[in-house]
């Protein structure tokens, strides 16, 4: 069966399911909020039944996928290819296809479509935060919920990550 992640909400609870009954259970999980490490903890439901469940402690869910896109470097006009291997509401993780010499702090335009069913053409300006080899993770720079085009981008990235 596979691991169970739950998410630990801003007042530091978490939502358990039970896979075999389906029972949701909440519980208050704030002693492993400031562990710097994977929390695997075992979770029993009333039912008895007992399974793994993994605390997840970010902001926003992260959808792992494999989307095709672009990228340019601040200032430059060159678009490179990349792909997008994880998307949040707060960022993504791309794979570039060759070395560019990236560095954190970096900005980042990144335009990829989601595979959706409306094909959602995401158009971005992103900061690197990471850099492992040709991955490197980003943050999404503007995420202003008064500028129609950044809720727009908002709503359909929180849209899709959870379906």
């Amino acid at each position: 069966m596979p691991e169970q992640k739950v998410f630990i909400n801003n007042d530091n609870m978490a939502t358990f399911v039970c896979p075999k009954c389906k029972k949701a259970t909440t519980a208050d999980v704030h002693e492993y909020k400031d562990i710097n490490k994977a929390v695997r903890i075992q979770h029993t439901c009333a039912c008895g039944h007992s399974h793994t469940v993994l605390l997840e402690r970010r902001q926003f869910y992260r959808k792992y996928v494999s989307i095709p896109g672009f990228y340019t470097i601040d200032g430059e006009d060159v678009k490179r290819p990349m792909t997008v291997k994880d998307l949040s509401r707060s960022g993504l993780k791309l794979k570039i296809e060759e070395e560019a010499n990236l560095k954190i702090g970096d900005k980042l335009n990144v335009e990829f479509q989601l595979d959706n069913p409306q094909k959602t053409l995401i158009k971005k300006e992103v900061r690197v935060k990471t850099v492992m080899g040709l991955n490197v993770g980003t943050a999404f720079l503007s995420r202003d919920p008064k500028n129609p085009i950044d809720k727009a981008y908002d709503v359909a990235i929180g849209f899709y990550t959870f379906t």
